[in-house]
């Protein structure tokens, strides 16, 4: 039954949810609304069941569009990874390993892990996606990765618990905040500007922390958020183990905060159940579980 339905009729379904209906699927996909209509028809057709019920003039997904859904972004976003291999194929270069890391995880760690795994898989291309927020749940979910790390990872992937990333709310050594005396009430903090990372996620934009001062600016990378608070422009929650050096200095100086002065974001690593037996996903899953096991482990030493 699913191998009738092709991968237009896929491209049509997602579209018309991710467009808001027919019309805007077909102004996407540079159709008429009756041809991805046809599409869709089509594909209830074979199912036996409504992918869409209309409310008013919107497409609105049933209980089995929105069980589809997910399933179906992935093979899209697979098929296009797939002809993307096909349009770059060299003798010798086909393969390539695709992940998505969040920007908290530790890059040197990152950087390891990427090494060892060049040491065996030679040949290999590697295609890293630096995420916010929910932008390697949507990687994941689209295909277009076959392994993630961040806070949030989609439902129904196998997934498991890599460490914790401290997050300290720090300032510029000359900003106003560092030199108040006694604990501040995140109410104080209102009347100056927070500096925060943009969700890389274009789905369904995430906010992450406290976002209770009006003055926040909003950067789409963790180098920008440092740099602004390095020159004062703002206070942040940065992980520590980018700002050690600064901490330690004496540049950047810790907000004395009542509550949330420091928060722990846990790390997580996912993919997709049909990846489980890639040696490629096997050896880049071991290689960064035993190097975030053996960064705790050190972490604890120096603790004790």
């Amino acid at each position: 039954m699913f191998s009738k339905i092709s991968l237009d009729q896929w491209r049509a379904f997602v579209s018309t949810v991710e467009c808001g209906g027919f019309q805007q699927a077909g102004e996407h996909m540079y159709k008429s609304q009756s041809a991805i209509s046809h599409s869709v028809n089509r594909m209830e057709m074979l199912l036996g069941q409504e992918l869409f019920i209309i409310e008013g003039r919107k497409a609105v997904l049933t209980p089995l569009g929105k069980a589809l859904l997910p399933q179906a972004k992935h093979l899209l976003g697979a098929a296009q990874k797939l002809e993307h291999l096909a349009n770059q194929y060299q003798p010798g270069l086909f393969t390539e390993h695709a992940m998505a890391v969040d920007v908290l995880f530790p890059i040197e760690l990152l950087q390891q892990g990427l090494h060892e795994f060049s040491s065996t898989f030679k040949d290999h291309r590697i295609r890293l996606y630096e995420t916010a927020l929910s932008g390697a749940r949507e990687l994941l979910e689209d295909g277009k990765v076959e392994l993630g790390i961040a806070s949030s990872l989609p439902s129904g992937y196998l997934q498991e618990f890599l460490l914790n990333v401290s997050l300290i709310c720090v300032v510029a050594a000359d900003h106003p905040l560092a030199a108040v005396e006694g604990e501040l009430s995140l109410d104080d903090m209102k009347t100056h500007r927070q500096v925060v990372i943009r969700d890389s996620g274009t789905r369904s934009s995430q906010n992450s922390g406290w976002l209770g001062t009006s003055q926040r600016w909003t950067v789409s990378s963790l180098a920008a958020a440092k740099t602004f608070v390095e020159r004062g422009l703002g206070f942040a929650w940065l992980p520590e183990h980018v700002i050690a050096d600064e901490l330690a200095d004496g540049s950047l100086r810790r907000v004395p905060l009542q509550h949330q002065r420091e928060r722990e974001v846990p790390m997580y690593m996912g993919y997709a159940e049909e990846f489980k037996h890639s040696p490629e996903v096997r050896l880049m899953a071991q290689i960064i579980r035993e190097l975030c096991q053996q960064h705790k482990d050190s972490a604890q030493r120096l603790v004790s």
